[in-house]
């Protein structure tokens, strides 16, 4: 009896500890302007247990047992871990990464975050994962918007690019392609995709800045690679492959 009820009693308490949860408040502000941010998510680390901030950026959460390492996140915002403490007040930065990404624009440069029209880069790295011979065809599936075919499979053939549909029933459909600054009238399969360290699609009224009614199918503008050392690079980009036929040689019989 004394052995089932001392049982008993290891079992009430491991229950109880494993149960126990301590309640701890806070608030989550901005460290830029110490406003406080609504809807950033605050969990637990290394659980499922959570909650959100309020529009007066308070929040209250139930941490069971002694793990109270707490994992706040909000977009826009780089996520910060932190010791769980009553009444603590967590300040948030603004994640600038994204935001200060440089793309090429029709008037130059500009920073993504105080561009305000419809543009999408596409950088060398992308361009290398993909096996092409042509410009046009490494623009296919990577931007939204931009519709590329190709009428055959001939090599050095450049596919059709249209930018947000059809524009004109007579005219010519065609974006305006900028290579470097300067507009380029000759072919663009003549541009050796390995040359080119990024390209910009202009979708909207922006790609009209300076190119005016020749911009009115979009401008896909060109930045080719530039020497960053004085010492001579040679780069070998070498692809094989071999054909055969699907159905096996056949006898044709005759009577």
């Amino acid at each position: 009896m004394r052995k089932l009820t001392f049982l008993l009693t290891l079992l009430f308490v491991g229950v109880s500890v494993v149960l126990a949860q301590t309640t701890y408040s806070g608030k989550v502000v901005s460290a830029e302007d110490g406003e406080p941010i609504v809807g950033a998510t605050v969990m637990v680390k290394g659980t499922s247990t959570g909650t959100i901030t309020n529009v007066n950026g308070n929040f209250t959460i139930a941490i069971p047992g002694n793990n109270r390492a707490l994992v706040i996140t909000y977009v826009g915002m780089k996520a910060m871990e932190v010791q769980a403490t009553q009444n603590m007040v967590v300040r948030l930065e603004a994640d600038t990464e994204v935001l200060e990404e440089v793309l090429v624009v029709a008037y130059g440069s500009a920073k993504k975050s105080a561009f305000t029209g419809s543009a999408a880069v596409i950088k060398a790295e992308k361009l290398s994962q993909r096996s092409v011979s042509n410009v046009t065809n490494a623009l296919a599936g990577q931007v939204a918007g931009v519709q590329v075919t190709s009428s055959n499979g001939q090599p050095g053939t450049t596919s059709t690019v249209r930018i947000r549909g059809i524009g004109s029933m007579s005219a010519s459909n065609a974006p305006l392609y900028v290579v470097d600054g300067v507009p380029y009238d000759g072919s663009i399969s003549a541009i050796n995709p390995q040359d080119i360290e990024s390209m910009t699609v202009l979708k909207d009224a922006a790609a009209n800045a300076i190119y005016g009614s020749r911009g009115a199918n979009g401008v896909i503008l060109i930045t080719t690679k530039k020497s960053n050392s004085k010492e001579a690079v040679i780069s070998v980009d070498a692809k094989w492959g071999s054909n055969s036929r699907a159905v096996p040689n056949y006898d044709v019989m005759t009577d």
